[in-house]
């Protein structure tokens, strides 16, 4: 036998309705247009926002436009109680920026009962609340940076660092150093950002050759380091290879001369005046097998008594010094026994008889080069460099900081000697006025 249902009526509209479907006195229409899904919406919630970089924080911190896709995106993830609702639609209500309030409205729809879905719409409410990001504070910190270019040379002379110095302010790469810090044997550069430090490094590789290694330091953010060796082989220097490189290289002779550093290190042969290139990559990994010899430690003077060109030859079409390769011949100064030699150089454009050059004399090294049977008794390197001679050009320098304690008049005046020298350099070198652009070191008359 069926039983009837028990009906009752609803207090609100009246109308006959079965207790069981809702379990209260009241029928499912009135319980559903009672119901307040938004209820459990977060109704206002707070953004940091930072007026310096005019970013939100996700986080990270990223840049968008108020009324965006993206500030949306940063809105809704800090709403709480939309978990098991469906979000139907959003908008911005305008507001004014100096008001820092951000007004969201968002309908959202959820299932009641019986398969009853109701939808609803709330006005949410942003705070922008001010706070400085990490990347403006290490902006506006002096002494806080993320990643630091530590760069070291084992020479010592700071010729290299003095032309590298130039590059960076022709090419304008210190615009986004925090600072530069002077070191024994080389200089600190600091950066906001890793990225700044990496565009920094590819800027070096493209000059000199360089090995980098890469170290972190995890405090409240991460400090990155980079210590770049840079080749101790500088221009004007006496080389002497070891055999398996000599070996890899086409069997060269072991003695050579470094006219040029540029990304690789450039050598010509002094008795077969040819050309070699010696990559960053070969020369690190026979670092320690690599002697050199500085001109400026090694000096000898010789005079010039006579020059005759030598016709180059069809294979020297890749030699740079091609048209100017010359013999000569030399009398070394201060030599009781006025002994004349006869050698080959590659400096036969500016060579003149009656002139003063620099170079080595390798009769004095004949215990420590021993055991290379086929080098040249004398090299000339470049002419002598006039005394109290009056430049033309100047440098420009970064703006380094230097630790007073350590700095003294003697290493100032060793600075001055060094500036001088790269100086001259400069001046005895056309490829070197046209990589530094001399135009924009100019002294002002």
């Amino acid at each position: 036998m069926l039983q009837r249902a028990v009906l009752m009526f609803c207090p609100l509209c009246e109308l006959e309705f079965e207790p069981k479907l809702t379990k209260t006195n009241i029928c499912p229409n009135c319980l559903i247009a009672q119901m307040n899904i938004t209820q459990d919406i977060d109704n206002d919630k707070e953004i940091l926002f930072c007026r310096y970089c005019r970013r939100y924080q996700r986080p990270p911190w990223v840049l968008c436009e108020r009324d965006s896709k993206e500030l949306l995106a940063i809105c809704l993830k800090k709403v709480i109680g939309l978990s098991e609702k469906t979000i139907i639609d959003t908008k911005f209500i305008f507001t004014e920026a100096s008001t820092k309030q951000i007004k969201l409205q968002i309908t959202v729809q959820k299932e009641a009962m019986n398969g009853t879905c109701i939808q609803d719409s709330k006005i949410l409410n942003f705070e922008e609340v001010y706070h400085q990001c990490e990347d403006c504070k290490r902006e506006f910190t002096p002494h806080i940076w993320g990643a630091c270019i530590q760069l070291r040379q084992r020479v010592n002379h700071k010729k290299s660092f003095y032309y590298l110095e130039q590059l960076i302010l022709q090419h304008h790469m210190n615009q986004q150093m925090l600072k530069v810090e002077s070191a024994d044997d080389g200089m600190n550069f600091y950066y906001k950002q890793k990225n700044q430090a990496l565009h920094m490094l590819e800027f070096i590789r493209s000059y000199l050759p360089i090995q980098v290694k890469e170290s972190k330091e995890v405090f409240s953010f991460i400090k990155y380091t980079f210590v770049v060796d840079v080749q101790r082989i500088c221009k004007d220097d006496l080389v002497i290879l070891p055999h398996k490189l000599c070996h890899q290289l086409g069997g060269i002779n072991r003695v050579q001369i470094c006219y040029r550093v540029a990304s690789s290190i450039q050598l010509i042969d002094p008795i077969k005046l040819k050309v070699c290139e010696i990559s960053a990559e070969q020369y690190f990994k026979h670092d320690l097998d690599i002697r050199t010899m500085p001109l400026r430690e090694n000096c000898d003077e010789f005079t010039v008594l006579d020059v005759e060109k030598i016709k180059p030859q069809k294979n020297d079409q890749n030699n740079p010094f091609q048209n100017s390769l010359c013999s000569v011949e030399l009398m070394k100064d201060n030599d009781s026994d006025y002994k004349q030699y006869q050698v080959k150089s590659h400096l036969g454009n500016f060579l003149q008889a009656g002139m003063t050059v620099q170079g080595f004399d390798l009769n004095k090294y004949n215990n420590e080069l021993d055991e290379i049977y086929d080098k040249p008794e004398l090299i000339i390197i470049r002419r002598k460099p006039e005394k109290n001679k009056k430049r033309k050009t100047q440098l420009k320098r970064l703006d380094i900081e230097e630790n007073q304690e350590k700095r003294n008049k003697k290493k100032e005046g060793l600075e001055e000697q060094q500036i001088e020298e790269f100086l001259e350099d400069i001046e005895q070198d056309q490829h070197l006025q046209e990589t530094l652009n001399l135009q924009q070191v100019q002294s002002q008359q």
